[in-house]
């Protein structure tokens, strides 16, 4: 369990942490199209320049399909590319939902997370299979996400935006992310931060 004595606000990343990610899905189901092979995928994917583009919104989502296509030789309808791209997000658990709504009567919960919008038009509707009639960010006071804010993490701007619209305490303000980059620079803005390595972690450390 982790000590929130002294802590006025939690904010949660959603991939890792709330949401599995199941890379391994999506990388097959881009194979099953392309020549490329998994770590050409990987890369091209997770280090575009036109990926960056889509998540910090700059790209719509139709723009963005023409780029993966191009990247990968494929010819994937949109259709067809946002059932492979959407299959990238794993399980959701409905306890760590019903986790955030308690922590919510608690703490001023946020959402920092890097996404896009197929992915948000997904894991929403996800999101009211489990809860009805709800999507992610009710269950949170405030959700922040790369597309709509224009920043990205690792940017340290993204932080200090947070910070700033939310009014916080970086001192009294903790951060669960499953990335490195993320926590390091985070820290760097004076939030506590914690690395998230598993599945049920927030479940283990904060119910």
């Amino acid at each position: 369990m982790i000590d929130l004595k002294n802590i006025e606000t939690i904010i949660f990343d959603l991939g890792g942490v709330i949401i599995d990610l199941d890379s391994k899905s999506v990388i097959d189901q881009f194979q099953r199209y392309s020549d490329k092979t998994a770590k050409d995928i990987i890369c091209l994917i997770s280090q575009s320049q036109d990926l960056i583009d889509y998540e910090t919104g700059k790209m719509s989502d139709s723009d963005f399909c023409q780029a993966v296509n191009k990247l990968l030789h494929t010819k994937l309808s949109q259709a067809s590319f946002e059932t492979i791209w959407n299959s990238f997000l794993g399980n959701i658990k409905q306890d760590k939902l019903h986790l955030m709504l308690a922590l919510k009567d608690q703490f001023n919960l946020l959402i920092l997370s890097n996404t896009n919008a197929i992915h948000q038009r997904s894991f929403d509707q996800r999101v009211g299979e489990l809860i009805s009639s709800r999507i992610m960010s009710d269950m949170v006071h405030t959700a922040y996400y790369s597309h709509e804010l224009g920043l990205r993490k690792p940017d340290p701007h993204i932080y200090q935006k947070v910070i700033d619209l939310q009014n916080l305490n970086p001192e009294q303000t903790i951060f669960f992310d499953d990335r490195l980059e993320n926590i390091t620079v985070a820290q760097d803005s004076g939030i506590q931060a914690i690395q998230v390595t598993y599945s049920d972690q927030i479940l283990d450390q904060l119910r």
